[in-house]
């Protein structure tokens, strides 16, 4: 049975296996169809496609891009050309907001009486920043003992250190991963169904959508493949991997099925 899982974090972002290392586990899981979608971020993909291609597993491309807009509103792009200069150039600026908004976060964390330096957190020069890694320094103080505790007392929306996101505007992502060759894809559409605008999106380039994602039952599914037929959009899997420490630990794909994934394997190098 073939597996298909389009939606993987490295330690490019706030994953905690290295490309090559993520490579190996989704080959251990069995997984076929594959893609490393690191926030705002695609330099993992130098080590992680020879290892992909050591393991035999076939893959697209794959970016993250976090919007300003809405907590959890994040494009997923494909078949991107991550050699692309205004791409590299935008995904920069991305994190350098990243890093502006992490700082605003500690300094809310210091007045709460929890002091780390930006310098402490454990993110490699260039890489992208995000609030598991406050999360990780706050559990290497003992401070808590998981990102999900972090993330409950401190660092959620309505907890005493969150700080809004502050990345583009989902037309201006959307347009950064067509403009780069690539489909725009909807992440997790179940944890953004409030919010959710398919025909404005959709109006502004839109592709498809997550609709297999793990935090989905299985009428959400249905509902959600319905709803992208209705708008003209394709269908993607993903399990939002993380690696070991993260609580996103568990790497799964879900079965492949042309009637699902046949725009989206049009990709697939």
């Amino acid at each position: 049975m073939a597996l298909i899982n389009l939606h993987n974090h490295s330690t490019f972002s706030d994953g905690t296996l290295a490309p090559a290392a993520l490579a190996r586990e989704a080959a251990r899981a069995g997984i076929t169809y594959f893609s490393l979608t690191d926030h705002d971020m695609t330099g993992g993909w130098a080590e992680m496609e020879p290892a992909l291609k050591e393991a035999g597993i076939k893959y697209c491309y794959g970016v993250e891009i976090s919007t300003g807009q809405y907590e959890n509103l994040h494009i997923l792009g494909y078949g991107i050309n991550i050699a692309d200069p205004v791409l590299s150039a935008l995904l920069a600026d991305f994190r350098g907001r990243r890093v502006i908004r992490i700082k605003n976060i500690l300094g809310l964390l210091k007045d709460l009486g929890v002091d780390i330096a930006y310098e402490e957190l454990p993110v490699p020069e260039g890489r992208a920043v995000g609030r598991p890694h406050v999360a990780d320094a706050m559990r290497a103080r003992k401070v808590v003992p998981s990102r999900s505790q972090a993330f409950k007392r401190y660092l959620a929306p309505g907890a005493p250190a969150y700080v809004p996101p502050n990345g583009p505007a989902i037309e201006e992502a959307i347009r950064a991963v067509k403009d780069a060759g690539g489909k725009a894809v909807l992440a997790h559409p179940g944890v953004v169904s409030k919010i959710m605008d398919l025909g404005a999106w959709k109006a502004a380039g839109l592709d498809g959508i997550e609709a297999f994602y793990p935090a989905h039952t299985g009428a959400a599914t249905r509902d959600l493949v319905s709803l992208a037929a209705r708008h003209g959009l394709f269908v993607t899997a993903g399990s939002d991997f993380h690696g070991p420490g993260s609580e996103r630990d568990k790497m799964s794909g879900f079965e492949y099925s042309d009637e699902y994934f046949s725009e989206i394997k049009k990709l697939f190098i």
